[in-house]
């Protein structure tokens, strides 16, 4: 009964609010608009996903080591060219 009761409650705020917007026509088009938007959006985010590989870190990378090498003798270089200012 207690069920029943909160089924005939729900159906109530349902109609209520199908009457809502039956009354409002602009926002009843703009939220089908969202919907199909948000819509569009789920299906690029599934392609995405299926083309995405998992994480790495930047350590993972073939080319970490030149990476880590330039980066040290660019620390090196301007170490020197302010050490050489003074």
């Amino acid at each position: 009964m207690l069920k029943f009761l909160k089924m005939w409650l729900w159906k109530g705020d349902m109609e209520a609010q199908a009457k809502w917007f039956d009354k409002h026509t602009p926002a009843q088009a703009r939220f089908e608009e969202n919907e199909d938007w948000l819509e569009e959006l789920e299906d690029r985010i599934i392609k995405l996903e299926e083309h995405s590989h998992p994480p790495k870190d930047l350590c993972e990378f073939e080319s970490y080591e030149d990476f880590m090498n330039n980066i040290k003798q660019m620390i090196k270089d301007e170490v020197n060219t302010q050490s050489g200012q003074k």
